[in-house]
């Protein structure tokens, strides 16, 4: 191993410790191996909004006699931002629309844990986008 491997080797172990530090498992797992991602065909609703950040979100669901029964999202952000929107289809999937609308960003921030504060608007593009979804759904 020459100098440069060695110095790449090294960064990346600090990189490695930095995000460990900063992030919450949850969200480093979510964020590399996201829950629910990719378009759905068969969906009956799809939003996409783009945040203040630029990060842009896409919600795909299928609501079954009001309730959410399927549910995939797809997002040009961040780590932090697929980990915010797989988190929120967890939190959804299952729920009837009403309970979906009662859905923070708080609570998909308090399940994913551990997140800095430059990254808060991660879950709120999720929540928005999600709630944009359900307004869709009820507007027919």
């Amino acid at each position: 191993m020459d100098d440069f491997d060695r110095f790449v080797d090294a960064l990346q172990k600090e990189i490695d410790l930095e995000t460990r530090r900063d992030f919450s498992d949850r969200v480093v797992k979510l964020g590399s191996n996201p829950e629910n991602w990719g378009r759905m065909e068969d969906a009956n609703v799809h939003a996409r909004y783009t945040g203040p950040c630029g990060d842009t979100m896409e919600f795909y669901l299928m609501i079954d006699d009001g309730v959410i029964t399927k549910i995939s999202f797809m997002t040009n952000g961040c780590a932090p931002s697929i980990a915010s929107g797989s988190q929120a289809t967890l939190l959804a999937l299952g729920k009837t629309v009403d309970e979906v609308m009662n859905i923070e960003s708080s609570d998909i921030l308090g399940a994913l844990g551990r997140l800095p504060e430059s990254h808060h608007h991660c879950p709120e593009l999720a929540r928005r986008t999600l709630h944009l979804a359900i307004e869709k759904y009820k507007e027919g």
